[in-house]
């Protein structure tokens, strides 16, 4: 029998639930109207009707690319008829991918993140520099185990929406490459707003930069609700460089909330703009933050925060640009 509301029923029960009947498709079923009829696909429904009869009697419908016409009616007299063309060869099979993990050269790219690609995230940042890297024909170094990746490593994700001038990847690679010839090959792969300002060698032994970031540096661009001047807001970052204390309530990956003191992670705050009354769409503001390995950030919002604290107005964040992160002596 089956189970229901935690009781089991037996099938001869008047309240047992019985099969569904089944519907076999007729003709009549077919041409019933459909809510998407309205819809100019190109193909006529009739031939939509016989292709379905034939997927159920499991009948092959050859690829018009690689074979005649099935007259469906999307090549009318604007497309055309269809070009027949000879399919592909199977390659032959080159066995099994086995990854180079020797690592001979570490490669440390200063790069940003301009226009249109801050909508791209971090992670789709890194499947991009590893079809970068093997469009270019780079010898990228591999890691081991059942699910090797390519040995890049981005010191510090971006928020998504947010762009960057001081971004920093570390490369491995299999073959020692020129820095000048290593970079060249990079940017002729890579999009206009992923510009590469710099690369260095490193050692192989020198620690990563993700283990090395200490501080991060951020302009935000904020919109005020109403006109404010340059001295209401400067007399609000003093009151903020004076406090010894500011909190902040935030929820760990666990769902526990704690309290943190944001003042212990901020070093520096300064307005962009210095012109005595600040609209709208002007007023930008610089700080430098802790970035630390360890968890200990201050992100932009908790800065916003912080300045809804003490202006007592209710604030809204624009535009968030990362112009360097700043690793360990």
């Amino acid at each position: 029998g089956d189970w229901e509301m935690g009781r089991k029923i037996s099938p001869h029960h008047p309240t047992a639930p019985s099969e569904k009947p089944h519907h076999p498709i007729t003709e009549a079923s077919l041409d019933k109207p459909l809510p998407w009829d309205h819809i100019d696909t190109g193909i006529d429904k009739k031939w939509l009707q016989e292709d379905l009869k034939r997927a159920l009697e499991a009948v092959i419908v050859p690829d018009c690319s690689f074979d005649g016409c099935s007259h469906c009616g999307v090549c009318g007299p604007d497309f055309g008829h269809n070009i027949v063309i000879p399919p592909l060869p199977i390659p032959e099979f080159a066995g099994q991918f086995v990854p180079n993990t020797t690592r001979v050269q570490r490669l440390r790219v200063w790069f940003g993140k301009q226009g249109d690609m801050a909508l791209v995230s971090h992670l789709d940042i890194m499947r991009l520099f590893d079809r970068a890297m093997r469009r270019a024909g780079l010898p990228i170094a591999f890691t081991g185990g059942y699910h090797p990746s390519p040995r890049i490593s981005v010191a510090s994700a971006l928020p998504l929406g947010a762009t960057s001038s001081g971004e920093i990847a570390d490369f491995e690679l299999t073959q020692r490459l020129d820095v000048a010839t290593f970079r060249q090959r990079l940017v002729e792969v890579l999009p206009s707003d992923i510009p590469i300002y710099d690369v260095v060698e490193l050692d192989l032994k020198a620690p990563a930069a993700t283990q090395g970031l200490e501080t991060a540096e951020y302009v935000l661009t904020i919109a005020v609700p109403e006109s404010s001047t340059a001295t209401q807001w400067q007399d609000w970052l003093d009151t903020i460089k004076h406090k010894s204390e500011l909190w902040y309530e935030q929820t760990t990956k666990s769902g526990k909330t704690q309290l943190v003191n944001l003042r212990d992670r901020l070093f520096e705050m300064e307005l962009v703009e210095t012109t005595d009354v600040v609209t709208q769409s002007a007023l930008s503001l610089r700080y430098l933050g802790s970035c630390c390995p360890d968890g200990t950030l201050l992100r932009p919002e908790q800065v916003l925060f912080i300045l809804e604290q003490v202006s007592g107005q209710e604030l809204q964040l624009l535009q968030i640009h990362r112009q360097r992160l700043l690793l360990r002596d």
